[in-house]
């Protein structure tokens, strides 16, 4: 039988190279459904480079190789062994070069030559903190001799004591010195047992605590002022007479035995503060599973100037109580897509990855955004992945006559890998610099962030050279042209105040998040090349209709025209704005071959007939081009 080989995180960043190992064909058969087969290749892009950063929908086709590069194999077997821990915020021992992310929401493998950022299939939360055999992983090469490391099979190198047992629920302490072997369950003050039903991105707020209260404040003003780093997590629980006890924390564990008596009706919240922060990974995994927390405090936290919440806080004392085997809950799967604002779960293949991350194609027209600065795109969300996607916003929506599916992830959003990529797909991640156009963004509803970033998209294609960046996207300070262009478009009802994550999550419904106006006038920013084709290939379709007419007209009355003789005679169409239903910017100069005026961009260019046309005209403004439907010439309006 072959060796196996042990490899070191240090060994992959060495390389620094594309790997994929899969010893773990050679193991028994494991329980997760088998790798996703590879995508044909029409549908996924070869992103060995950097992905192309205008989706498809802003200038045609999508970006696709007839041959999609697949992860490079190890001619050997070989297996990695270190342990899986949880980020360390704040831990400047953990703030290595090898780390891709300062502040990061991802697993840590660690193996004594190296740390390396990770994902893991077939979670279990009995593998934080242990020494484990990685069988069948991906490696993903960051610059900086940095990574990423795709855990697709695992296992322990023997028999493993686990934690704690109490009948069938194993029991996790949430701060590392803290142990249920010493746990004083007569201390116990709350504690919650329900469905994971949502998780807030992990964020730093204000907190201030009076002197004569005990009450935590988010936003208020008293002498006493701190942050504190954490996530909140709503749960449905049940409300029945053995839920409501409180004596010991047994109940829970005999609660989760008789699950199919219990209806999780009520929504409460708790919030995971300091270092229970760093289980944000871990909860994601669990979202849509039945856990216990005990261990909790009660506090009024003040998530607004004059608006509080009672909630649930953790303590150094919290514990969280796993069944053994995963209990889901099954409304959580249960969506129906009406595609009006309303939230659930949606499941689909990666077909490409835009704007830094910020837009997801998967599917068939379906998009999914992820423009909230505070929702860090998976290292793992690759093209050629499966990905579910929870608490998403599913929102119909038509843009220059083109329907699509609008995925809109909020701050209740989470997203599970449920199969790594095969593919050499780059990682994508997203700078956290907060311009006005980033903000401008976060304030709109989902279908005009789709259409400003489509238009962000063109205008970077469109006038690359013309332009510099910071004139096309603004900065900190001052809009940019795309900004400017997309406020004069956008109706007053698609603007959204933001509210912070605390009220977002805690009153969601009230937010606004679902509330989607109907935006069907709005219409594509296309570069001028695109606009020749798609005048080019709707006319082709004009033609192939109307040849198509004529048959059937000649066959029904058999008719000859002009005594069989053919005239070559040229067919013209005049194409209104209706019928293209996109808008064409761009600057105009004279042609130096033909003395023709023409609109230009760093596209192409395109002859243009302007009968009031002002003698005085900037060749270095920008213009913006109407069709005028009753004389159909065009006309500039905007300089």
């Amino acid at each position: 039988m072959e060796a196996v080989k042990v490899l070191t995180v240090y060994d992959l960043l060495q390389r620094s190279r594309p790997l994929t190992a899969t010893s773990s064909l050679h193991s028994p058969p494991s329980t997760r459904p088998p790798d996703l087969p590879i995508p044909p290749p029409s549908s996924v892009p070869n992103h060995t480079p950097q992905p192309p950063d205008q989706p498809p929908a802003a200038g045609g086709s999508s970006y696709q190789s007839p041959n999609p590069r697949i992860l490079a194999p190890l001619n050997h077997r070989a297996i990695l062994i270190g342990t899986l821990a949880l980020p360390t915020h704040g831990d400047p021992s953990a703030s290595t070069s090898t780390l891709p992310c300062s502040n990061n929401n991802y697993f840590l493998f660690s193996d004594g030559s190296s740390s390396i950022c990770c994902d893991v299939l077939d979670f279990d939360v009995r593998i934080v903190g242990k020494r484990i055999h990685v069988l069948s992983w991906n490696f993903i090469p960051f610059k900086r001799s940095s990574g990423f490391l795709e855990i697709i099979k695992w296992g322990f190198p023997g028999s493993t004591g686990l934690i704690s047992w109490c009948s069938n629920v194993e029991s996790f302490p949430l701060v590392s010195n803290s142990s249920p072997a010493c746990y004083d369950a007569s201390k116990t003050r709350f504690w919650v047992h329900g469905a994971l039903e949502s998780i807030s991105p992990v964020s730093v707020v204000p907190c201030t605590t009076g002197t004569s209260t005990s009450r935590s404040n988010v936003g208020s003003d008293t002498s006493d002022l701190r942050t504190i780093r954490g996530f909140l997590v709503q749960i449905m629980v049940c409300e029945c007479k053995l839920c409501k006890l409180k004596e010991s924390v047994m109940n829970s564990h005999d609660s989760i035995r008789g699950r199919s008596s219990h209806s999780f009706a009520k929504r409460v919240v708790v919030y995971f503060s300091g270092s229970a922060s760093s289980w944000h990974p871990v909860i994601t995994k669990l979202i849509g599973n039945i856990v216990s927390l005990s261990g909790l405090k009660k506090k009024l936290v003040f998530i607004g100037k004059e608006e509080s919440q009672l909630m649930y806080v953790t303590t150094e004392k919290t514990l969280l109580h796993v069944p053994r085997l995963p209990d889901r809950w099954l409304p959580y799967r249960k969506t129906v897509i009406e595609g009006k604002g309303e939230c659930g779960v949606y499941t689909g293949t990666v077909k490409g990855v835009y704007m830094q991350g910020m837009v997801v194609e998967l599917d068939e027209e379906v998009w999914l955004l992820l423009t909230d600065r505070l929702l860090t795109p998976l290292h793992s969300l690759r093209v050629g992945a499966l990905i579910s996607v929870g608490n998403v916003h599913f929102v119909n929506q038509k843009i220059s006559g083109r329907k699509m599916l609008i995925l809109g992830a909020c701050v209740k959003t989470s997203i599970n890998v449920e199969s790594f990529s095969p593919l050499e797909t780059g990682c994508h991640m997203v700078s956290q610099s907060q311009s006005l156009l980033g903000k401008f963004i976060e304030s709109l509803s989902f279908s005009a962030r789709l259409w400003v970033l489509l238009v962000v998209s063109c205008f970077k294609k469109k006038f690359d050279g013309i332009l510099s960046v910071k004139e096309i996207l603004g900065s900190k300070h001052k809009e940019g042209l795309a900004q400017v262009f997309a406020c004069s478009r956008l109706p007053s009802s698609v603007f959204r105040s933001r509210h912070g994550v605390f009220m977002e999550l805690c009153k969601h419904d009230s937010c606004g998040c679902g509330s989607e106006p109907n935006l069907g006038h709005l219409k594509l920013v296309v570069p001028i090349s695109y606009f020749l084709c798609h005048c080019e290939a709707t006319w082709t379709k004009a033609l192939l209709h109307v040849e198509k007419d004529c048959k059937i007209m000649n066959n029904r009355y058999n008719l000859v025209s002009c005594e069989g003789k053919y005239y070559d005679q040229s067919i013209r169409r005049i194409f209104s704005s209706e019928d293209i239903g996109i808008v064409l910017l761009g600057s105009l100069k004279i042609s130096p071959s033909s003395g023709r005026l023409q609109l230009i961009d760093a596209t192409g260019s395109i002859d243009v007939v302007i009968p009031d046309l002002p003698s005085i005209w900037n060749v270095n403004s920008i213009y913006e081009v109407i069709f005028d439907d009753d004389v159909n010439l065009f006309s500039v309006i905007l300089s």
